[in-house]
């Protein structure tokens, strides 16, 4: 039981209904005060993305230029809505984002 609650607690952002939260331990004791971020989930969205390139591997590596990769978007991933790949990426607050992302695609 400890172990399942320690990964809860270690899981880091969490997704329910389209909304992001992170799970804390409670105690009597605890505030509800607002704690400093010093990170954030971010949707990223790549408008005009080749279709062979909307696999999870692939763009977790391109979400990996901007931050760290946590989930694909579950329409991107499907492949229901082809009007943009999407993906969402922890980034540090404060961290400059990039205005376009160049890869090369090294199979020809």
């Amino acid at each position: 039981m400890l172990l399942g609650k320690q990964n809860v607690l270690q899981g880091g952002i969490y997704h329910f209904d389209n909304k992001s939260f992170i799970a804390k331990e409670w105690a009597h004791e605890l505030k509800f005060t607002k704690e400093e971020l010093k990170t954030v989930p971010i949707w990223v969205k790549f408008p005009d993305l080749n279709f062979k390139y909307w696999s999870k591997i692939v763009l977790s590596k391109i979400g990996s230029m901007i931050g760290k990769p946590i989930m694909v978007y579950h329409n991107t991933e499907a492949r229901n809505d082809l009007k943009f790949a999407s993906i969402l990426v922890e980034v540090k607050l404060g961290s400059k984002l990039p205005d376009e992302i160049k890869f090369k695609n090294e199979k020809r």
